[in-house]
């Protein structure tokens, strides 16, 4: 059995369906890769998202959906005063995404000083975080988990990743840049170095490391990461493909286009996610890639950032 626990922000998603009306549901990056990897791994593995939310109605419909998916709740901790982030999203005709948030004070900043506070044990007198129990396989945070995390909590989060990776615990990372969240570049860059030291796995996008470093292809992103010594590397560029580096074997992936793009919000984060659920049924990289990659066109063809449970499956036969 595989153990998975994802850190993130779970949020009120509003999805336009046209001019005036939209889609009430729940979703974000994290999100998303906990629904895809669950639907796709095997029966037996566990998925436990850590996050935060409040007291409201919004926070027991999550947590509902959630557990409609089959996702562990038992780190999702409850904030006494604040509740859940709240975005909405509209598509153009081209399939490109524009996002409005409300998030400053939603209660998944503060899931480091909940998660410290909901795990103490004593010990000789006195009380220490016990961490994750059982130890996960593996643990994923993005670029999105470490931005909307109350700066101060951070020395916590980070704490978390060394004890983690020290027991044995993989560590993967996905970029997910968002230049609105992040004060400065600069500050971004020193936050993500940290990210990509600790990392055994990391999943960034092009799009990503180009607004962020400057680079602009396949060659160009793994001389940046080299500095980083990162075990495996998946390299996602849209339709140009996805590149593979690992301690084995280097190849690029080349993706089937998609002539019918309706929606790209969940594209990078159903990939991650499934490619996770693949590699944990023992595929190879090739083949989880490939598989991955058809994952993520399927998404990318309905609005919003989850297919519908059963309609996904169907689609998935074809």
């Amino acid at each position: 059995m595989t153990d998975l626990v994802i850190l993130g922000e779970s949020m009120v998603e509003l999805s336009q369906q046209e001019p005036g009306l939209f889609r009430q549901s729940f979703a974000g990056d994290v999100h998303s890769v906990a629904v895809y990897f669950k639907r796709l791994a095997s029966q037996a593995d566990r998925v436990r998202l850590m996050t935060a939310v409040g007291h409201d109605s919004a926070s027991e419909g999550l947590i509902k959906a959630l557990e409609e998916e089959r996702i562990d709740t038992s780190l999702v901790f409850r904030h006494p005063s604040r509740q859940l982030g709240l975005y909405s999203v509209t598509t153009d005709k081209n399939g490109e995404r524009s996002f409005s948030y409300w998030r400053s004070e939603s209660a998944a900043r503060e899931v480091m000083l909940l998660f410290r506070e909901g795990t103490q044990s004593a010990c000789d007198g006195a009380y220490s975080p016990c961490g994750l129990a059982p130890r996960p396989d593996m643990f994923f945070f993005s670029g999105i988990s470490l931005a909307v995390l109350a700066p101060e909590t951070r020395p916590a989060f980070w704490e978390l990743v060394s004890n983690l990776r020290d027991q044995g615990t993989r560590i993967i990372f996905d970029p997910n840049y968002r230049p609105k969240l992040w004060p400065t570049p600069d500050h971004t860059r020193a936050e993500y170095a940290r990210a990509f030291t600790s990392a055994d796995l990391a999943l960034p996008g092009i799009e990503d490391l180009t607004a962020l470093y400057g680079v602009k292809d396949f060659t160009a992103a793994c001389d940046l990461l080299a500095q980083f010594n990162i075990e495996e590397l998946v390299i996602k560029d849209g339709p140009n493909g996805v590149y593979y580096r690992g301690p084995e074997e280097r190849f690029l992936e080349p993706v089937s286009p998609i002539e019918r793009v309706v929606d790209t919000t969940a594209a990078g984060d159903s990939f991650n996610g499934s490619y996770l659920a693949f590699r944990s049924r023992g595929l190879r990289p090739r083949e989880a890639i490939a598989r991955a990659a058809k994952v993520a066109g399927v998404v990318i063809q309905h609005r919003g950032a989850l297919v519908e449970r059963g309609r996904f499956a169907a689609l998935l036969e074809e």
